[in-house]
C-alpha cells in the first residue's frame, strides 16, 4: 500500500495482515434458499423446474460461504430452529463455519427462487421468518458480547426475525462501537435508518435501500449529474460520523465515499445466470480484503470481482476454488471529484 493509498483509508481501517482478530457475521434471520431452474417461466400456470437446488441461504450464510471461500475464518450469529435450523447447522460444520447461532422453538425460513432459463430473470420469494421471544433476542446478543473484541470485524446483515425490534443492529453497533469492534451494517428500511443513526463504522446498501437514509439522493443513476447528487448524497451521510459508505448499483458496479474522498468502481462484465447474493458476495470480498490489510480501492476491486464470479453461477456461490484474477483484471476503480458540505446525523 503506497503512502497516499494509506492516507486515504478511512478511520479505523486494519493496517496490515493480521489487524483483523475475528471476522463475525450477524444474520438474524437466515433461510435455506431453494433455487429453481425452469425453462419459460409462466406465472399463474403449473410450472415444471429442470433444476431444483437447495442450499444455505439468507444474506449471512451468502457472506460467511464466500469469507469461507476466500480463506477466511469467520462465526456466524443467528437464529436457528426446527428441521431447516439442523441443515444449516450441518451446513456450518461442512464449510468451516464458526456456528454461534441462537436455538429458536420456531422454525427457520425457506427462501424460494424462481429463475428463468430463457430470460435469466429471477422471482425471488421470501418467507417472513420465525418468531423469536425476548429471551432468545437475549440469547443472540449475551454470544455476541461475549465473544466480540478491540479490532473484529462485525457484519450485520439481512432483515429481522418477527419479535426483533428495528433498534437491534442499531444495538450491536453500539456493542461493537464499545468493544473496539469495527461494524458494517447491510439493511434496509427503519432498520437501516436506526443502524445508521448509531454510527456505525460503514453503510453497504443498494440505491433503493439508500433512499431510506438519504431521501435526497437520486432514485435512478442515468446521467452524470445523477452520479454528482449520489456522491454529495453518500458524503453527506458519511459526515455523521460514518467512515465509509457503499452503494451497489447492481450491473454498473457501486460508489463508495469517505468524509473526503470518492470513488466508481465499474464492474467486470459476465454472462449473468442468476445476480441473487451478488451484494452479499460484493461484501464478504470487500471484507475479505479489508481484513488482509488491503487498499480502499484494492478492497472494492475484490468485492466486485467477487460478486461478478457470483453473477456468472447459477446458484449463490463463487465456487470451492475461486479464480477472481481474471475478474480483477477486468475491473476498474477511479477516483470521483467528492462534495464538501457539512451534515449532522438524525435524530
Amino acid at each position: 500500500m503506497t503512502e497516499s493509498e494509506r492516507d486515504e483509508l478511512p478511520t479505523g481501517w486494519p493496517s496490515g495482515p493480521g489487524a483483523t482478530r475475528t471476522i463475525a457475521v450477524v444474520g438474524p434471520n437466515p433461510a435455506m434458499d431453494r433455487t429453481e431452474e425452469i425453462e419459460h417461466f409462466r406465472p399463474h400456470e403449473v410450472n415444471r423446474a429442470a433444476v431444483s437446488s437447495p442450499r444455505a441461504g439468507g444474506k449471512s450464510f451468502i457472506v460467511a460461504r464466500a469469507l469461507r471461500r476466500l480463506g477466511d475464518d469467520v462465526t456466524l450469529y443467528g437464529f436457528l430452529g426446527g428441521a431447516t435450523g439442523s441443515y444449516l447447522r450441518d451446513e456450518c460444520a461442512r464449510l468451516g463455519i464458526r456456528d454461534r447461532h441462537t436455538a429458536i422453538a420456531d422454525d427457520t425460513r425457506i427462501n424460494t427462487i424462481l429463475v428463468d432459463e430463457r430470460t435469466r430473470l429471477s422471482t425471488v420469494i421470501n418467507e417472513p421468518g420465525p418468531q423469536v421471544s425476548p429471551a432468545e433476542l437475549r440469547g443472540l446478543t449475551t454470544a455476541l458480547a461475549t465473544d466480540i473484541r478491540s479490532g473484529d470485524l462485525l457484519v450485520l446483515t439481512g432483515s429481522l426475525p418477527r419479535g426483533a425490534d428495528d433498534t437491534l443492529y442499531a444495538d450491536l453497533v453500539v456493542l461493537a462501537s464499545q468493544r473496539g469492534a469495527l461494524s458494517i451494517v447491510d439493511a434496509e428500511g427503519e432498520t437501516l435508518v436506526r443502524a445508521a443513526a448509531a454510527l456505525p463504522w460503514a453503510v453497504k446498501c443498494n440505491l433503493e435501500e439508500f433512499l431510506a437514509i438519504a431521501p435526497d439522493a437520486p432514485e435512478r443513476i442515468v446521467t452524470e449529474d445523477d452520479r454528482r447528487r449520489l456522491v454529495t448524497s453518500m458524503q453527506s451521510v458519511a459526515r455523521w460520523g460514518i467512515q465509509l459508505v457503499i452503494v451497489t448499483l447492481g450491473a454498473d458496479g457501486l460508489v463508495a465515499v469517505t468524509k473526503s474522498h470518492a470513488y466508481e468502481v465499474v464492474a467486470a462484465a459476465v454472462e449473468t445466470k442468476n445476480a441473487t447474493g451478488s451484494g452479499d458476495t460484493f461484501l464478504a470480498g470487500f471484507v475479505s480484503a479489508c481484513a488482509a490489510g488491503s487498499s480502499l480501492p484494492q478492497a472494492l476491486q475484490h468485492g466486485a470481482a467477487a460478486a461478478s464470479a457470483n453473477a456468472a453461477v447459477l446458484v449463490p456461490d463463487i465456487g470451492p476454488e475461486p479464480r477472481l484474477d481474471p475478474l480483477l483484471r477486468r475491473t476498474r476503480v477511479r477516483r470521483l471529484a467528492s462534495a464538501a458540505e457539512p451534515s449532522v446525523a438524525p435524530r
